[in-house]
């Protein structure tokens, strides 16, 4: 596919489900040694071993990716157990505070705790990989953001604007750590049918933000979301991503940093 990306070692948080999941089964796939991080240990720990049951390395780890400390040990954990952290992806991601989903207004919590994990959260995880980068002069920073940042929306202001402020810092961080030869790229995913999306359009369906989706299953609803707003008329896949990330991480990228990629077969351009 892309570069080979054996002998590098790879930390993925948000490594339990959905994207980021993908995310490390791609890597692994080009030969990288994958540590999936997880506020979800369990869910960490099923996605290492999904890998190491086909013949690769991995460990799954939890992460609080809001606490400096957790971040930092987790860091030092992969360091002291491979010698190295060669990426670091930042996937973890909420959409709001604690049942979410349940409610149908935004609350103070979903402002503080999306920003905590989506903007906090990747400023600590990039800082930590960057300490041990530094010192090698040599790194991969793939930040997770969506195509929520570049465009406004009624249903979840505090959402769209944490992702916006991804790939603001994404851009910061590129300008800052150039001179240690590490690369900072951000990712904007576009509709993929992970969990998030089927609590977005449970909330939806459930509280009557749109009356003519009365009836339909979450999936249902998905479909016609895609068929409606994507130009190419197909979800995204986690593969898609994973895939991109791969190529961002790769020697063949060496030049691009501070960038912020869409996938999002064609919706943005509409």
């Amino acid at each position: 596919m892309f570069g080979d990306l054996k002998g590098k070692v790879a930390i993925v948080t948000g490594g339990a489900s959905g994207i980021g999941r993908g995310i490390c089964l791609v890597l692994e796939q080009q030969g990288a040694t994958v540590v999936s991080a997880d506020l979800n240990l369990k869910g960490a720990e099923a996605v290492a071993s999904e890998i190491t049951e086909r013949g690769g390395k991995a460990a799954g780890f939890e992460i609080d990716v809001t606490k400096r400390e957790s971040v930092e040990r987790v860091v030092a954990k992969v360091v002291r157990q491979w010698g190295q952290v060669d990426i670091m992806v930042n996937d973890a991601g909420v959409i709001g505070g604690a049942k979410w989903w349940e409610r149908g207004d935004t609350n103070d919590d979903d402002w503080q705790h999306t920003f905590d994990v989506n903007v906090r959260g990747v400023v600590l995880a990039t800082e930590a990989a960057a300490d041990h980068m530094k010192k090698r002069r040599y790194g991969k920073v793939v930040n997770i953001a969506s195509i929520a940042a570049l465009r406004g929306g009624p249903e979840y202001p505090h959402y769209n604007a944490s992702k916006a402020a991804v790939v603001s810092y994404t851009k910061s961080a590129a300008i800052r750590l150039a001179p240690f030869s590490i690369n900072v790229n951000a990712i904007c995913p576009g509709l993929l049918w992970t969990p998030m999306w089927e609590k977005i359009l449970y909330r939806r369906t459930r509280h009557g933000l749109d009356e003519s989706l009365r009836g339909l299953t979450e999936r249902q609803v998905f479909e016609r979301i895609v068929e409606m707003t994507v130009p190419l008329k197909r979800e995204q896949t986690p593969e898609d991503i994973g895939n991109l990330t791969a190529f961002l991480v790769s020697e063949e990228a060496k030049n691009i940093t501070g960038q912020a990629m869409i996938v999002d077969g064609g919706r943005t351009s509409v």
